[in-house]
């Protein structure tokens, strides 16, 4: 199976060398330790460039980035409109952080920078449905999260999948072929705690102390990237 990634963003200069430059290696390079055989194909969502064949992949996946999901940047306008097409075409399809709002805002859901603030650190979340694809099945799932804006309202026929109480719309779904989540279970946790740290001037000396205490916690990113293969088809155990 072949599985496409629309980037949306790339790393911080000072980051490259430690992480990689772009956010769809994280994804590579979770995905292949749990699925050898996947195959892969990148666009650039953010220089512009989007599929055209709708059939060029089994599944779709779109990355976190620092832009703004709800912005008039073309090529974010460029992007609501393919996922427009996508869900039109019941094509299988997963959002993460930016990719997770875009989702939203595309289809008639409300993206808002929030007055809460940062989410960083560890998001713990209810689950708040279950799905066959959700293998292991858990009540609470742990992700690494770093962002402003959130979900404040699901597109019509959305259903929420987990939340908690800073962002309550963590994770949802649309029909049987979308899944989108806040959170970054690509993240290695110290690329978190590298964008804690570069963030620290904009929080308070206690939220950025727990911030950073939260990575203490074990995260549930390798379940949860599991989750995905799942309903994105790509590993067994969904009908």
């Amino acid at each position: 199976m072949r599985l496409g990634i629309l980037d949306c963003d790339r790393l911080d200069p000072e980051f490259e060398a430690r992480f990689g430059r772009v956010y769809s290696g994280m994804f590579i390079e979770g995905f292949r330790a749990l699925a050898p055989d996947l195959e892969f194909r990148v666009w650039s969502a953010l220089d512009g460039d989007l599929p055209a064949d709708l059939d060029e992949c089994d599944a779709w996946l779109i990355t976190g980035s620092r832009h703004d999901a709800h912005g008039d940047a073309p090529w974010v306008v460029a992007l609501r409109e393919w996922v427009r097409r996508a869900d039109e075409a019941r094509a299988k399809l997963a959002g993460v952080c930016f990719g997770h709002q875009v989702i939203a805002q595309a289809l008639g859901g409300e993206v808002v920078k929030s007055d809460k603030g940062w989410g960083l650190g560890v998001a713990t979340n209810a689950m708040l449905a279950s799905e066959p694809w959700m293998q292991p099945a858990l009540d609470q799932i742990r992700i690494l999260a770093s962002h402003q804006d959130q979900v404040a309202l699901l597109p019509p026929g959305g259903r929420r999948l987990a939340g908690n109480g800073f962002c309550p719309n963590f994770m949802f779904g649309q029909g049987e072929h979308i899944v989108a989540i806040q959170g970054h279970p690509e993240f290695p946790v110290d690329y978190d705690r590298a964008l804690i740290e570069k963030r620290q001037s904009h929080l308070a000396p206690e939220r950025y102390q727990a911030c950073l205490d939260s990575l203490e916690q074990e995260v549930d990113s390798t379940i949860m990237m599991g989750w995905l293969l799942r309903f994105l088809g790509i590993l067994p155990g969904r009908p």
